[in-house]
């Protein structure tokens, strides 16, 4: 009954097939759930794109690292014996950590308020990254790299110490080594290099 002796031009009677394999899902579009609109080692936001993400909604977000260092020597912070505690302990947000810092008794300059107080790239939202922020950084040394080397007036991340946001305890607070990509706690009053990075 499905035949229609005039418009009917094919019929398949045949048995059903298999399900074929659902294609790439870089072809299948920016919106489609799993893919991005941005990638590791895009010139955005002032800087260099080094991590992506998409939140419960859907919502894709972003680290960016500036383009250039903002100190090669520089204290964690002049409060180098007083413990932050939990406020500037966290391993994954800089942004907070930054924020603990900058407003501890007695603070006069830090790491984090050089970066804090950047407006590269025509962006006022830097600061200075949590361990981890800056270990992703690290693992996408390449890409990042890479990117920078096509950007007038950036600077490559040098083979030195970077330090992080994040406070161990009252003397010592967690940097990386970018010579090896090994993290190791030293004293705040040591003097290693920053980047600043933001958030989209």
């Amino acid at each position: 009954t499905e035949v229609n002796a005039t418009l009917t031009k094919y019929v398949c009677n045949g048995a059903v097939g298999a399900t074929g394999a659902t294609g790439p899902q870089g072809l299948m579009g920016p919106n489609t759930p799993g893919t991005f609109n941005h990638f590791i080692g895009e010139q955005f936001g002032g800087g260099v794109i080094f991590n992506l993400w998409k939140d419960a909604q859907g919502n894709e977000h972003g680290l960016v690292v500036d383009i250039v260092d903002l100190g090669s020597s520089q204290l964690w912070s002049n409060v180098s014996s007083l413990e932050i505690g939990s406020s500037g302990q966290s391993d994954w947000d800089g942004f907070s950590n930054s924020n603990a810092i900058t407003s501890q008794s007695g603070h006069i300059t830090s790491a984090a308020s050089l970066c804090s107080n950047s407006t590269n790239g025509g962006f006022s939202d830097w600061y200075l990254p949590a361990l981890q922020e800056l270990n992703t950084l690290w693992n996408n040394y390449v890409h990042v790299s890479r990117s920078l080397s096509s950007i007038t007036g950036a600077s490559q991340l040098i083979k030195t110490n970077y330090w992080s946001s994040s406070e161990l305890d009252n003397l010592n607070a967690w940097a990386i080594a970018f010579f090896n990509g090994i993290s190791f706690s030293n004293s705040k009053t040591s003097s290693f290099a920053i980047r600043a990075v933001r958030k989209f």
